[in-house]
């Protein structure tokens, strides 16, 4: 795992316009919840100094058009320093009116850098919806762990909604950790702007996440964790290696059904009725058949295929007299001995066969083997539906 690195994305629009001359940002100060108070135009430059007294921002991503208030960034810095940058700073604010240039605009941002490390100022086409996502694919990080700090203040409204989503969908390619939200509430400002933290949507995305994993892979223990559970991976690892943690399912089942919280209960809710039948199932062959359904449904065909065969091994072994199987060392084997004598009817037997032929080409490779048994997943479904139709038949029989 690497270096944490933090991300901080700006938005900066033009402010103020009169008789068509910028007039930028009104002279706010912004107020954090920790009371600090920071006085500037662009919200941004408040928010880049109450990051960066606590911790670094490897990179400040600021995206704006040609006719934004590019200028105003100057009040990111402390007023001593600031005299060395007025002169480029008002030729700036002059391009602003009719459109300021990009080797202009480099020009401030290699100033700037001096100053404000990692800082990049980036030209946009506001109707060029896809900007976002091609831009953060392909300068964000890496192999680093990420935390995203996303400003949404300035800009046309549309445009933070747009990067919003961006970083929901590059979170897939990217290793996205962590996303706090900022905005600095001008409009409800008394003496000062309060700055809203809107913590709530780091929990949604967190949550987020962790339920998309665990649908698509039965990974719970990031799930747990964003639930405000222990993560328990030693009972993830049990169920993965067929055990049975009965106990402990019990307390994670317990702690889930009593979470309180609306948007949390949902995802508790669908976890909870997929680790019940693996609590209540005695026997092993029952829970193969519970996890091999529930990994049909989260597509995993190669799992939910073996995990199916063996228990039919298991259960056709039982219907044959064999109580221990501990003491058999090849129980597919076995089963291939028996299974005539247990499968007395043609359906039963062709079924079992045919589950056997595609398990085995699947498990080793061996496509050409299977072709005349299964050309497509319409198919197989088929004849996973009819394969769990007959274990259910035979457990019926022996019970």
């Amino acid at each position: 795992m690497g270096e944490v690195k933090n991300i901080l994305l700006s938005l900066i629009g033009r402010g103020k316009v009169l008789e068509n001359i910028s007039q930028g940002y009104k002279r706010t100060s912004y107020r954090f919840k920790t009371g600090e108070i920071f006085e500037t135009g662009f919200f941004g430059s408040a928010l880049w100094k109450y990051i960066s007294q606590k911790e670094k921002i490897n990179y400040w991503y600021i995206f704006g058009t040609s006719t934004s208030s590019w200028s105003e960034i100057i009040y990111a810095l402390d007023e001593q320093k600031m005299s060395k940058f007025q002169d480029l700073a008002y030729e700036i604010y002059e391009a602003e009116n009719i459109g300021i240039k990009g080797d202009l605009l480099k020009n401030w941002e290699e100033a700037l850098s001096s100053e404000i490390p990692g800082i990049k100022l980036i030209l946009i086409d506001p109707l060029d919806y896809k900007f976002f996502s091609e831009f953060l694919l392909e300068n964000l990080p890496e192999n680093d762990d990420l935390k995203i700090i996303l400003d949404i203040t300035h800009g046309y409204r549309y445009l933070p909604l747009i990067l919003s989503f961006s970083i929901m969908y590059v979170k897939n390619f990217k290793n996205i950790k962590e996303l706090k939200i900022y905005y600095g509430a001008l409009e409800m400002s008394q003496d000062n702007a309060p700055v809203l933290e809107i913590d709530h949507i780091n929990e949604i995305f967190q949550l987020s996440t962790a339920f998309e994993l665990y649908k698509n892979s039965g990974y719970f223990p990031e799930l747990l964790k964003n639930l405000g559970l222990n993560r328990r991976e030693d009972v993830y690892f049990s169920i993965e290696m067929n055990e049975r943690p009965r106990e402990e399912l019990e307390k994670i089942i317990e702690e889930l059904e009593s979470i309180k919280e609306k948007h949390k209960k949902v995802p508790a809710k669908a976890l909870v009725e997929d680790l019940i039948p693996l609590c209540r199932e005695r026997y092993l062959e029952d829970r193969m058949v519970e996890r091999a359904k529930f990994f049909f449904k989260k597509k995993q065909y190669l799992k939910s295929l073996i995990l199916l065969y063996e228990a039919l091994t298991i259960i056709i072994l039982k219907k044959a007299g064999y109580r221990d199987l501990s003491n058999i060392i090849n129980r597919r084997e076995k089963a291939r001995e028996v299974y005539s004598k247990v499968l007395t009817e043609e359906w039963t037997r062709e079924t079992f066969n045919n589950l056997e032929k595609i398990r085995n080409s699947a498990v080793h490779g061996n496509l050409r083997e299977s072709q005349s048994s299964i050309r497509n997943f319409e198919d197989f479904s088929n004849l996973f539906q009819k394969s769990l139709e007959l274990y259910h038949h035979l457990r019926k029989s022996l019970n």
